[in-house]
């Protein structure tokens, strides 16, 4: 994880054999690049560890919201020594305006890096004109 992320705790609850565990995560924010274009929106995520298929990528009103699972394999290495490296969640939201087209949006994972492309739709516009009475 990089310095400049920022990390809380979330409570989540999963069910076990019928019964309900609470366990508490570390969420971290993801460093964020956000480019504009005349066409579109760019989101280049940071989530080193994510796979594609624990990343979900909402868009809902005006807003964008993504999140990514990061979970370490169990594996027995012997006696841990030091211990930096984390599991944990990636959450981020973002307020990006109504005038997109959520639904040719474009995401691609690479390297630990999510890259987002939204493209702009144009406004609406509606001339109303006066009536004399």
């Amino acid at each position: 994880m990089n310095t400049l992320t920022t990390e809380k705790k979330q409570e989540v609850a999963e069910k076990s054999d019928g019964k309900e565990l609470k366990q508490q995560i570390k969420v971290y924010s993801p460093n964020v690049d956000v480019y504009e274009t005349d066409n579109s929106l760019l989101f280049r995520v940071e989530m080193p560890g994510v796979d594609d298929k624990s990343v979900e990528i909402t868009i809902e009103k005006d807003q964008l919201q993504l999140e990514g699972k990061f979970q370490i394999g169990v594996e027995e290495k012997g006696q841990v020594r030091l211990a930096e490296y984390r599991e944990g969640n990636y959450f981020r939201r973002f307020t990006i305006g109504k005038a997109i087209d959520s639904e040719k949006a474009v995401a691609k994972m690479k390297n630990g890096i999510l890259e987002l492309s939204i493209p702009k739709i144009e406004p609406k516009k509606t001339k109303v004109e006066i009536r004399n009475s």
